[in-house]
């Protein structure tokens, strides 16, 4: 994206003086899309805005649901009911705005002063380098901010632009206008809540929002004007803001100052995706890496096993992928799915947690579970009952100088070989997941054994054979 704040060339332009012609506002289409339908001003926003445009600007009320109590509207005014049902299609929203050329958004309760105010919304829309407009509503000032938005990593990160009036997004009660054709650009251009919808879909395609300082719309009377309709009213927002997320594929929000908002699964729900099918998990089919909440479960699972490990003096080191991704950059690699430890097997029984979970599935007092594998003699220790992220713990026995799987367990993945113990005398140890983890000495080798010479600088996906949508041999960094 281009940094904010750009100077940007506008036509010189005085308001209120317009070429002779075609009335503008004939090409106008008005969206009344963000209101409630149990406390509302619509039917007052409406009539400002048909007064405002001399009736010749086309008006659209938009709802999820059939409005009920439902509302008083002229004639001419549409309503749009999106949720299809056993008689009625989804509208398309394009037949509503054939033979139209610009879009405006307005919240409910904003009121139009007057035709030449959206004549000067469209000329400041046609004459910059944007393609997006926002004015204020009422006597709050819009707020302006910089997205970045890394759909590999389902993450957003909001800063602010104070100084600048071309933004990524804004904050705030806003009308919006926009050119019909990127209206329609859009993947979900109803979505709530609308600024940040706009802001987030704009972003990623690096469009910018022109924040006018002067025209403010008016505002109509106060809505939510009792502590239960304000509750009620942000608790739907809340709900309408995890809707868009999920939709958009946003799991992680940071903020500036560095607060983190989740959006995905949490201990309580279950894993972002299904099970993993030819070592390829769904994500890497969209073009994503791991879900950074499923990333967060398997760091805190697997801090949660070394810990255990260590409690009670196994002889445990990082195996595998997890091994691989802490020598690349200290953490799991940013697609894999579960983390990879190897164990003698001769202290498995030193390890209350392990013992019992060879005869039955144990939850500890911390809410892990730990089971024996279905697929054979190794242990998995999920994030919880519900979310299934997982450490696998592998046993491996010393024979003639070499750790072998003794035909206990297989997995079917290529780095799953016997390899010689003096790798293991002395463990090292990595940086992994915030914590320092046992690891093989020598690891270079170690890890040229399993995987191949040079696996450590070039990145490549977990089965080389399935075609993905990226190919990550671009990234340098890991």
């Amino acid at each position: 994206m281009k940094q904010v704040g750009q100077q940007w060339s506008v036509k010189e332009y005085t308001p209120g003086k317009h070429v002779m012609g075609r009335n503008r506002l004939e090409d106008l289409v008005v969206i009344i899309r963000e209101f409630e339908t149990f406390d509302n001003d619509v039917s007052e926003t409406v009539e400002s805005v048909l007064s405002a445009c001399g009736g010749v600007c086309r008006v659209l009320v938009v709802s999820d649901e059939t409005i009920y109590p439902p509302l008083h509207l002229p004639k001419q005014v549409k309503s749009l009911v999106l949720t299809p049902g056993l008689l009625h299609h989804r509208p398309h929203l394009p037949d509503f705005l054939t033979n139209t050329k610009y879009v405006l958004i307005l919240p409910d309760g904003a009121r139009c002063s007057s035709r030449m105010q959206m004549h000067d919304l469209i000329h400041l829309l046609d004459t910059g380098d944007w393609q997006v407009v926002a004015v204020g509503v009422g006597g709050s000032p819009l707020t302006c901010h910089r997205y970045t938005l890394d759909i590999q990593a389902w993450t957003l990160s909001i800063a602010p632009a104070p100084q600048s009036e071309a933004c990524d997004a804004i904050s705030g009660r806003a009308a919006i206008l926009m050119q019909v054709g990127d209206f329609l650009k859009l993947t979900h251009p109803l979505a709530r809540p609308i600024p940040v919808s706009i802001g987030i879909q704009g972003a990623s395609r690096s469009w910018k929002v022109h924040v006018s300082r002067g025209g403010l719309f008016g505002e109509g009377r106060q809505l939510y004007s009792t502590e239960h309709l304000q509750w009620k009213h942000d608790s739907l927002e809340e709900e309408r803001r995890k809707a868009l997320y999920a939709a958009l594929g946003v799991k992680k929000v940071v903020s500036s100052g560095g607060n983190v908002l989740w959006y995905g699964c949490t201990r309580t729900t279950p894993r972002c995706f299904p099970t993993v099918v030819d070592d390829t998990p769904d994500y890497l089919y969209l073009g994503r890496w791991t879900p950074p909440c499923c990333l967060e479960g398997l760091r805190a699972t697997a801090r949660h096993v070394f810990q255990a490990l260590k409690a009670c003096r196994a002889r445990w080191w990082l195996e595998g992928g997890s091994l691989l991704g802490a020598v690349r950059n200290g953490d799991i690699i940013p697609w894999d799915y579960d983390v990879d430890v190897g164990i003698y097997a001769q202290d498995v029984d030193r390890c209350p947690q392990l013992k019992a979970a060879r005869w039955q599935t144990l939850e500890d007092a911390e809410g892990f579970v730990w089971q024996r594998a279905s697929e054979g003699g190794f242990f998995r220790v999920h994030y919880s009952t519900t979310n299934h992220l997982h450490v696998d713990v592998f046993p491996f026995s010393p024979r003639g100088g070499a750790m072998t799987r003794g035909g206990a367990w297989t997995t079917g993945h290529r780095q799953d070989i016997d390899f010689p113990e003096h790798f293991l005398r002395p463990l090292a140890t990595v940086n992994f997941a915030g914590v320092l983890a046992s690891a093989p000495n020598n690891v270079r080798d170690f890890l040229e054994l399993k995987f191949g010479a040079g696996v450590i600088e070039s990145p490549q996906y977990p089965n080389p054979d399935v075609l993905v949508s990226q190919n990550i041999s671009i990234l340098p960094h890991l």
